[in-house]
């Protein structure tokens, strides 16, 4: 982990903000949640509960580093620099262009999503491409043909981490409201075409047969209840929706009304 150092004032577009260096590894550029907050016309203190609510969201040292909770050189930087307010200042997050990512996917608006594209172009990628640049000026074809496979390499790592980060995301993405509704929908029709199928109308029977079917669903994705079923759960669902029948216990139970 690098020192921090202040590149002075940055401007992208119509957007005016302190830009930092380091933190996060060598030439990464970082930004302060103060600053965030002021591209977003947002309160300073409710960027930082968003990020508190989510933390488990963000890791430590490669999405944020919290300067007012560490020690050593971060903690110095944040007093040098007048980021520590007042005893009641609990937060001070310096964010990677990951943990910007992360945070706007919390956002979740249009002009999240504008600001993102404007300062991931002209901000956080600005040195690699100077360094790309510099590169094509290496006039030794051995060496640019290495630079050049280096480069390849480097791109594929981080297309790789984009994609897996995407998924993550995306996987652990709770259901939908419209797409709780679809699926207790065809949880009754399955249940629906059993009863007509077996002709049981006994309204304990039907318990029953709901109960099973609904644990086993909920046994298929690994969760206690359905509102805790993820994007990542329905092919694990669709599966025990197809092959439910139902268990030799409930089907014993059944007997006895």
């Amino acid at each position: 982990m690098n020192d921090l150092k202040v590149l002075g004032t940055e401007r992208i577009g119509n957007f005016e903000f302190t830009g930092i260096e380091g933190g996060f590894g060598k030439n990464k550029k970082a930004m302060l949640v103060k600053d965030i907050a002021t591209i977003h016309n947002r309160p300073v203190f409710k960027i930082n509960q968003l990020i508190t609510d989510n933390i488990k969201r963000f890791k430590t040292n490669i999405d944020l580093i919290d300067l007012l909770n560490t020690s050593g050189v971060f903690r110095k930087f944040a007093e040098d620099n007048g980021l520590i307010g007042s005893n009641r200042t609990q937060h001070v997050y310096l964010l990677s262009e990951r943990g910007y990512a992360k945070l706007l996917k919390i956002l979740e608006d249009d002009k999240a999503w504008e600001i993102y594209d404007e300062l991931v172009d002209n901000y956080f990628n600005m040195r690699y491409v100077i360094q790309k640049q510099d590169s094509y000026m290496i006039t030794d074809p051995v060496q640019r043909a290495k630079r050049w496979i280096e480069e390849q390499e480097e791109h594929q790592v981080k297309l790789a981490m984009a994609k897996q980060e995407t998924k993550d995301i995306q996987d652990n993405t709770p259901i939908s409201s419209r797409d709780y509704q679809v699926l207790s929908r065809k949880i009754g029709q399955k249940l629906d075409r059993y009863l007509s199928q077996h002709q049981i109308y006994n309204k304990n029977q039907v318990a029953l047969l709901r109960w099973d079917l609904n644990n086993a669903i909920l046994k298929a994705a690994g969760v206690p209840a359905r509102t805790l079923i993820k994007q990542k759960h329905f092919t694990a669902i669709a599966e025990a929706l197809v092959n439910w029948e139902p268990s030799e216990t409930t089907l014993e139970k059944i007997k006895a009304y």
